[in-house]
C-alpha cells in the first residue's frame, strides 16, 4: 500500500554481515547506461562510516562518502 500523501523513506540493513564481504552494486544489474554510482566496500568500513556520521557527530553522508 502506497500513500500518494506522505513520502516514505527505505533504508537497507545488513544484519550478521561477514565484516570482510565486499558489498556494492549487483553486476548484472549495471550496463553503459546504467553505471554504478557507489564504489564496493568492505561491510567493517560502511560500519565505521556509520559510526562516524551517527555516533560520531554528524560526519560527512554516507552515500556522499560511498559515491564515485
Amino acid at each position: 500500500m502506497t500513500n500518494a500523501d506522505k513520502e516514505r523513506i527505505s533504508v537497507a540493513m545488513f544484519y550478521g554481515v561477514d565484516p570482510d564481504q565486499e558489498i556494492g552494486p549487483i553486476a548484472h544489474l549495471l550496463s553503459h547506461e546504467q553505471p554504478a554510482r557507489y564504489r564496493k566496500m568492505k561491510a567493517k568500513d560502511l560500519l565505521v562510516l556509520h559510526h562516524e556520521h551517527y555516533a560520531g557527530g554528524r560526519g560527512p553522508r554516507i552515500a556522499d562518502a560511498l559515491k564515485i
